[in-house]
């Protein structure tokens, strides 16, 4: 089912990933799918489709969900809308046992960014 919002965010990682959406009333969706590397017995195929309040809500869930391990997903895709608010987090991010330099490099590149554009998967 398509969802008829902004595309804010979107990101990668290990056989899954997610796009996040501003819908009616600044409200958020993020719809995603997950699994499948290994075979369907040991990592079945998960989709899911989950609404928030706003964008804040939905980062504190990301980053409370995923621990400090979010920063090694990939940003494929952010709004300018939402770039200061994840440079923010990226700029104040700290690791107790990691060395993250090259990650945050990573996020830095694609928040620096300026002709990015959001290119559906075919």
């Amino acid at each position: 089912m398509a969802i008829e919002g902004t595309i804010l965010f979107e990101f990668g990682t290990e056989g899954g990933g997610a796009t996040i959406y501003r819908v009616q009333h600044n409200k958020i969706i993020e719809k995603g799918s997950s699994g499948g590397i290994v075979d369907e017995k040991e990592d079945p195929s998960i989709k899911w489709e989950e609404e928030f309040e706003n964008w804040e809500v939905w980062w504190l869930n990301f980053t409370n969900k995923n621990k400090e391990f979010w920063i090694f997903f990939y940003p494929r895709f952010i709004h300018d809308d939402v770039k200061p608010f994840i440079q923010s987090a990226i700029d104040n991010y700290t690791s107790r046992n990691r060395d993250v330099s090259p990650q945050k490099e990573k996020w830095d590149r694609r928040l620096r960014n300026k002709e990015q554009t959001y290119r559906r998967k075919q």
